[in-house]
């Protein structure tokens, strides 16, 4: 199996014909002290297997490490592929996640495991800032 896309997202979706809807990939997010918690995200993960791997079912494993390499967490669980023969096997991971603690300012890693072999990393940096205030005035239109 291999990973054919990996990000964060505002949010995330699949269709009911398969189509993967992702809105607002990001990989920064800024607060303006720590530690801070960031309401929601998805982590969007879609791999796709060789068809001798359909049916077969692989054990996948998610973790979040912090700055210093420390686990913030670890989602385990397992994919089985399936589909029609002679077309490609795809399967898209949506994972949401809800208040995230982000205790350190830095470069977080989310790492992806299929079959205990690391297939992805997606960085998420993590930077204390003065957050530019809300917009004012009238009516939009």
């Amino acid at each position: 199996m291999r990973v054919k896309l990996a990000v964060v997202a505002d949010h995330a979706n699949a269709s009911a014909e398969g189509k993967l809807n992702i809105l607002g990939i990001f990989d920064r997010i800024m607060v303006p002290s720590l530690p801070a918690v960031h309401p929601l995200l998805y982590l969007v993960v879609q791999v796709e297997a060789h068809p001798a791997e359909r049916g077969r079912s692989h054990p996948v494993e998610l973790r979040l490490h912090d700055p210093d390499g420390e686990a913030v967490f670890d989602l385990r669980g397992e994919v089985v592929p399936q589909g029609a023969p002679g077309e490609p096997i795809i399967a898209n991971q949506i994972i949401g996640i809800n208040n995230l603690l982000l205790s350190k300012a830095g470069e977080y890693t989310f790492v992806v495991f299929v079959d205990n072999d690391l297939k992805a990393e997606i960085p998420l940096k993590v930077t204390v800032a003065e957050l530019p205030p809300p917009p004012t005035g009238g009516m939009v239109m």
